[in-house]
């Protein structure tokens, strides 16, 4: 009787323990379930390391769902591109707010220029510039195509004689072969994107139609800058040509003109008729 009595015990203890075991085991898996229900948000990360004072691409970043998201996260690639990084961001990095710096007007250019730097304006009438493939952060060669032979003599006293003079003056040339273009400023860094402010007033039809003039803000050296300013002034026309950021070769490139191509591509004049 007693030895029945045990085995009863044992059989129940057993039970006991395998029930405290089915338990743990569904209230684990239960947990998972629920830790693996946490919904993920899409949130901004960096693609690639961002070194501090980078202007921030819109390919340097990219959205990406994740479960475990810091305070102040950026959740828009728009709302960082074009900012500045105020410390080195790792690749895969949760992008947050509080480590970007957003130049929202002119007045914060300054801390993006340095010691040995200048902020300039470009008026953005480059094909590339007009249909917004430029934006911040992205770095621009300069090329201008402009004509080098001038209406009036420069120099006046160079002219001796007054037959010398009708001489100079009454030379018949096409002007179209007189243009050589040329690869100038290289390697300048978009800091801004401006455009012209708007009136508030209510505006007509045309005038809304019209879209705002737009420059670009080029970080250069006081060199350069002048450089661009005779640019901008004279009679030739400036286009712009994007390059990688990673890209810091100065190309050596030769001025091309109407002979530069007939000799690069062997073009034959035309030989009168007789």
């Amino acid at each position: 009787m007693k030895r029945r009595s045990l085995l009863w015990f044992l059989a129940s203890a057993i039970l006991a323990i395998l029930a405290g075991v089915l338990a743990m085991v569904f209230l684990s898996s239960r947990g998972g379930e629920q830790a693996a229900a946490v919904p993920k948000q899409p949130v901004v990360v960096a693609r690639n390391p961002i070194a501090m004072n980078d202007v921030i691409r819109v390919d340097y970043v990219t959205l990406q769902e994740r479960d475990k998201i810091p305070s102040g996260a950026a959740v828009e690639v728009q709302d960082v591109v074009g900012g500045t990084a105020l410390r080195d961001i790792a690749q895969g990095e949760v992008i947050v707010m509080q480590d970007i710096r957003i130049i929202t007007g002119t007045r914060d250019l300054p801390f993006l220029l340095g010691d040995d730097k200048i902020a300039v304006a470009l008026q953005a009438n480059d094909i590339l510039s007009q249909w917004g493939a430029v934006m911040p952060g992205d770095h621009v060669d300069v090329l201008f195509t402009l004509d080098v032979i001038l209406e009036k003599p420069m120099y006046i006293a160079d002219v001796t004689t007054l037959e010398e003079a009708q001489l100079y003056t009454s030379i018949e040339r096409d002007q179209s072969l007189d243009n050589v273009s040329v690869l100038t400023l290289q390697n300048l860094e978009v800091l801004q994107i401006i455009e012209e402010p708007q009136a508030e007033e209510a505006q007509t039809e045309e005038q809304a139609a019209t879209l705002p003039q737009r420059a670009l803000v080029l970080k250069v050296d006081p060199q350069d800058a002048v450089v661009l300013k005779y640019l901008r002034d004279s009679i030739g026309k400036v286009d712009l040509a994007l390059r990688s950021p990673e890209n810091e070769v100065l190309f050596n490139v030769q001025p091309v003109n109407v002979n530069y191509l007939m000799l690069r591509y062997g073009v034959v004049l035309p030989q009168p008729l007789e």
